[in-house]
């Protein structure tokens, strides 16, 4: 099993508070990917180049910023990332083959795409899951086309509870995102 921390950028980060990031993170080892999880950027378009630019230099950086055109994705692999998440609700006409075009670096989309059935998994690199164990359950159809589309490609899912390890094996994905406060009670199930 493969556990990415994911680190949460709530608002804007100043110079201040990149100095207490940094020390937040000396305990990760330079060649750990990182999720970055920029809700001002989701939200507002805004997202933190400059951090991605600095941690860029010790980590390996996989940015969900909401990006919302070919430009926004280019910034972003400029200011050091190694892969992106594509949301369809910030970008609603993705153009995959268009960012292929001009990156080799790894693109994943999240799973809210409406055509994820229909999607050709050879132009992503994997999907990404920010639903509930229990949103999932609830909705047959989306179970069955996430337990599906784990047999295709990588499947990453954000969890917070360690006793739903074993639904999302279940289910094949065999790669978390988890908060980067509570990754060390996830550890023992990192392979």
């Amino acid at each position: 099993m493969e556990i990415i921390p994911v680190l949460t950028l709530e608002e804007r980060i100043g110079t201040n508070e990149q100095s207490k990031l940094e020390e937040s993170l000396s305990n990760f080892s330079n060649d750990k990917t990182i999720y970055i999880l920029d809700l001002h950027g989701i939200n507002k378009d805004k997202p933190n180049l400059c951090v991605y630019q600095k941690l860029s230099r010790d980590f390996d950086l996989w940015i969900d910023s909401g990006p919302r055109n070919l430009g926004d994705v280019v910034d972003i692999f400029l200011a050091g990332a190694s892969a992106v998440t594509l949301r369809e609700s910030a970008w609603p006409n993705i153009n995959i083959p268009g960012i292929r075009e001009v990156s080799e670096n790894k693109i994943y989309l999240d799973i809210n795409s409406k055509n994820i059935d229909s999607l050709n998994f050879y132009d992503v690199d994997g999907l990404v899951n920010f639903k509930t164990r229990h949103e999932i359950e609830g909705d047959f159809k989306l179970s069955y086309s996430l337990k599906n589309i784990s047999l295709k490609t990588n499947v990453y899912s954000y969890e917070t509870n360690i006793k739903n390890i074993s639904y999302w094996k279940s289910q094949g994905i065999n790669n978390l995102l988890i908060d980067i406060d509570k990754i060390g009670e996830f550890k023992k199930y990192e392979f």
